[in-house]
């Protein structure tokens, strides 16, 4: 539970500032989009001037949530604080204000690989998501549309809730928010089971390319298989997870060709290997069992050398 004395300073700096800038990561997950949705609509309840800044596009499947058409990719504008979430650098935020410094900044985040670029960071590797922080900080002075964002990057970072970043307190928090009126049917079903056709698509095409290497498996998107379904890279986040869906694969990785000299590489594992171990390594990071680097070299170059890695990791 966080305690007392961070939730009142929190408060304090909050209740200082008039127009915030809340921001999230680049290729932003539900975590990324439900945190930013919920803190900034908590913001407006109690009369702050807020901007939502995620500089990507934002996935489709969230759009049921309340608050989803406010978030812009233009962060103009003159703010007295800036609260970033879900992300352990500052670097996974372009087009930030230049007038931004670590004392207009609180971060919020649950990686363990946090740079702690605030001047008041709250971060907490043992919860299982920066929505699962939001539910102890905002507490009962939230509202339903608040409580089904939050809920919402609960669900998704926890794989609903069949991640090993899955604890008690998880499910307290999520229970709390149920007891609030969230429905977990309803989120999971707008989540999971709006899928559109094209995406599917791509996902037949991106399954077709799997790879197996005894306990570890491969698979990956290109721009040709996105140009032939009609479906953009925003499509591909909620895809990682089935490299550990089959029986005995202990570790996932998924490497997505985001253009003719860059490669996004995603690393999932289940309770074998630590995959922040391997990001770390070409420059990235995040958890024992998800992170992800970027690698500056074409999608085919890029599959040579992660592969050499992996393979060789026991």
């Amino acid at each position: 539970m966080i305690e007392k004395n961070v939730i009142d300073n929190f408060n304090d700096i909050i209740n200082k500032a008039n127009n915030i800038l809340v921001f999230a990561h680049k290729r932003p997950d539900g975590d990324a989009i439900g945190s930013i949705i919920a803190l900034s609509l908590y913001l407006e309840l109690i009369g702050k001037n807020t901007t939502m800044y995620i500089p990507d596009e934002i996935p489709a499947e969230y759009d049921f949530l309340v608050g989803y058409n406010k978030i812009t990719d233009n962060s103009d504008g003159q703010y007295d604080l800036f609260v970033s979430l879900d992300q352990s650098d500052i670097s996974r935020t372009y087009g930030l204000p230049r007038y931004i410094t670590k004392e207009l900044i609180i971060n919020i985040d649950h990686h363990k690989s946090n740079t702690y670029f605030g001047s008041f960071n709250i971060v907490m590797p043992d919860y299982s998501s920066t929505c699962e922080i939001l539910t102890e900080l905002i507490g009962n002075k939230g509202n339903i549309d608040i409580y089904n964002a939050l809920y919402t990057g609960i669900l998704t970072d926890t794989g609903s809730f069949k991640y090993a970043n899955t604890n008690r307190t998880t499910f307290k928090n999520a229970i709390y928010l149920i007891d609030c009126g969230v429905e977990p049917a309803c989120i999971s079903q707008n989540i999971f089971m709006r899928m559109k056709k094209r995406k599917l698509k791509l996902l037949a095409l991106t399954l077709n390319t799997l790879e197996f290497y005894n306990d570890k498996a491969f698979m990956y998107v290109n721009q040709n298989m996105l140009k032939e379904t009609g479906t953009n890279m925003s499509d591909t986040e909620s895809i990682t997870g089935y490299t550990l869906i089959t029986r005995g694969t202990e570790m996932g990785v998924f490497l997505r060709e985001e253009s003719d000299l860059r490669t996004r590489v995603s690393f999932r594992s289940k309770n074998k290997y630590d995959v922040d171990i391997i990001a770390k390594k070409f420059g990235g990071g995040g958890h024992k069992n998800a992170a992800g680097c970027n690698i500056d070299m074409n999608l085919k170059d890029t599959i040579k050398l992660i592969k050499k890695e992996v393979l060789e990791y026991e």
